[in-house]
């Protein structure tokens, strides 16, 4: 009962705060690119730098900052290369821990009709692309032939 009430506090200070802090943010949102952007960089790399006391990791920091700048002129979107950051190590230690339960089957991903289906569409969602792509190429072979 304790833990409940705890968390509910916790939950309602934290609504207490974001909402106290909106018009902060908000202002940030007035505040011109040219002025920010140099702010994020520096206070990213003073990050980068702190946590491990490592050049490398500046290097690091350089490397990934480029790749960002390609993904931008190549006009790639960014947000599944963020959530696949955020949430790719998660998959996979999920992953790691039912392919342990299970013995190294992959029959667990198919155990049950919910889980099937959410596999069925991921499989669906991963492959659909590149038949679409096919499909198109052979209605055109056969179009111009």
């Amino acid at each position: 009962m304790l833990i409940c009430c705890t968390a509910s506090r916790s939950r309602f200070i934290g609504v207490i705060l974001v909402l106290a802090t909106v018009p902060m943010f908000a202002a940030l949102l007035r505040i011109p690119f040219s002025i920010i952007a140099p702010i994020i960089v520096s206070s990213f790399f003073v990050g980068a730098y702190t946590v491990p006391n490592a050049i490398f990791d500046l290097w690091l920091a350089l490397l990934f900052g480029l790749v960002g700048y390609v993904f931008s002129k190549l006009d790639c979107p960014l947000a599944p290369l963020v959530l696949a950051m955020v949430l790719g190590h998660k998959a996979k230690n999920a992953f790691h821990q039912s392919m342990i339960l299970s013995d190294g089957n992959l029959g667990v991903c198919f155990s049950n009709g919910l889980v099937g289906g959410i596999m069925v569409v991921a499989l669906l969602v991963l492959v659909a692309p590149g038949l679409l792509r096919l499909i198109g190429r052979m209605r055109a072979n056969r179009a111009a032939g």
